[in-house]
């Protein structure tokens, strides 16, 4: 399974519909809360699919570290892909510092959003 953060709904929406076409299973993490029982496989009392990517909107700010930080802890291999604003140059240093395998700028991101889920798929 494919677990995305986004910070608005259309790149949520982006990232969900390219999934639904390449044929991933994909579930959104909206909060820290939220990540965890995915991390954890467990929905609603009903087990999850295991997380084989996450995806980090840098556009969330300060909770976006504080997401890909407890990620990693919870699952040190897990693959952790984030992107942002190609001038948050600050910002997408500090996202490889808190443990996100890739760090993309949103262009780039956005041009390869096909492969990097085909990549990734369970």
């Amino acid at each position: 399974m494919i677990v995305y953060c986004c910070a608005d709904l259309i790149f949520a929406t982006k990232v969900r519909s390219t999934c639904d076409a390449l044929g991933a299973v994909s579930r959104p993490a909206r909060n820290a809360e939220m990540l965890q029982k995915r991390l954890d496989r467990v929905d609603d009392g009903k087990p999850n699919d295991a997380v084989a990517l996450l995806l980090v909107d840098l556009d969330l700010g300060e909770p976006a570290l504080d997401l890909i930080q407890q990620a990693r802890t919870s699952d040190p291999a897990l693959p952790i892909i984030t992107w942002g604003p190609h001038v948050a140059v600050d910002l997408l240093k500090r996202a490889g510092q808190a443990g996100a395998s890739e760090v993309m700028t949103r262009g780039s991101f956005t041009a390869n959003l096909p492969e990097i889920i085909s990549a990734h798929q369970a």
